[in-house]
């Protein structure tokens, strides 16, 4: 009875034996499979720790973007403004400058119309000293006239309105 336990605990071994040379064989593959995935997790790991690195690398070149963005917002109100501002100046030196102009087309027709009148005027002033010489030579041939009616033995040949009186003696004009 002891061989007989004991055969059937070799058997028992050896059936145990078989079956842990069966599960190694079937372990081996599976080992090799965690390895590899083991291997790949560290690459993983890498690849998730260089991804998390960039991420905070976007994160804070993202930043400095909307940063700028709203630098940039900021400065385009500004010059928003700045062109709002100019173009109402624009508007306002446009419209001075369209009444300058019509001031400056009324001066002139103004100036014209006194040009004219000064023109008028200077004729008048021309005619009315001819007028005044005339009346001014007839009155004096007059007065000549009366003298030499008065005094008819009087010598009037130097008198004249061209002749001049120096120092109590009648001298010819050079005309």
């Amino acid at each position: 009875m002891a061989r007989k336990e004991a055969t059937d605990l070799r058997h028992k071994v050896q059936l145990l034996a078989q079956e842990k040379i069966e599960l190694e064989s079937k372990l081996v593959p599976y080992r090799l499979k965690v390895a590899d995935l083991e291997a790949s997790i560290k690459a993983d790991a890498a690849k998730v720790e260089n991804l998390e690195k960039r991420s905070v690398d976007r994160e804070v070149f993202l930043g400095k973007v909307e940063k700028e963005r709203d630098d940039t917002m900021a400065k385009l109100v500004e010059v928003k403004e700045e062109k709002e501002g100019i173009a109402a100046e624009l508007v306002q030196a446009q419209a001075e400058n369209k009444r300058v102009t019509e001031d400056l087309l009324q001066a002139r027709e103004r100036a014209k119309e006194l040009k004219q009148q000064n023109e008028g005027l200077k004729k008048q002033i021309e005619e009315l000293e001819l007028s005044s010489a005339q009346i001014l030579a007839a009155g004096f041939d007059a007065a000549l006239e009366q003298f030499a009616c008065q005094y008819p033995d009087l010598d009037l040949s130097m008198v004249s309105l061209n002749n001049e009186v120096v120092n109590w003696k009648i001298i010819p004009s050079e005309d």
